[in-house]
């Protein structure tokens, strides 16, 4: 009966010893660049809100052609669309909290990216942070990733917003 109790606290301990395979999703590293592109592209994004201008992202982030689709907005969209409502993201991007990558697929030239992206607003209830499903597709242009396509659709959770807010 001893050995069998060893034995048992014997496996239970290799089982806890054994290396547990990460549960996040792994990437190549020239996923992790296009990752690490859209990263460096979000900080220009709020640098652009912060001096006025969205010339730098559109000049080192954008590829010629760019159409971009919110949900709320019912269509595609060109880039007129950002310069058109620029007003209204000085106002409403206090700065990105958080890219959260479900698939990657890369094409040679071309990446397709499916992702939770998450962006601090001001709301009625104070600053709030908001959830919004993506799918961006880029285009490397002189070794840079661009983004050509995009689209957004707002979380909701019923509430009437057009987000889902997971967090002050």
């Amino acid at each position: 009966m001893k050995s069998r109790t060893f034995l048992g606290i014997l496996g239970v301990g290799i089982l806890f010893l054994t290396p547990i395979p990460s549960l996040s999703q792994q990437w190549s590293p020239e996923e992790q660049e296009v990752l690490d592109q859209l990263a460096e592209c979000w900080d220009i994004w709020m640098e652009g809100i912060q001096s006025g201008s969205p010339d730098r992202w559109y000049a080192e982030c954008t590829a010629p052609g760019l159409t971009y689709w919110a949900a709320q907005d019912g269509a595609p969209l060109d880039t007129d669309f950002d310069r058109r409502n620029w007003d209204l993201a000085m106002a409403n991007d206090l700065g990105w909290v958080d890219i959260r990558p479900v698939s990657l697929v890369l094409l040679e030239d071309i990446a397709v990216l499916h992702f939770y992206g998450y962006w601090k607003t001001p709301t009625a209830d104070g600053e709030q942070v908001m959830e919004a499903k993506r799918t961006e597709v880029f285009r490397r242009i002189d070794g840079r990733w661009r983004l050509l396509v995009g689209h957004a659709t707002p979380v909701t959770v019923g509430d009437g917003s057009p987000y889902r807010r997971i967090r002050k």
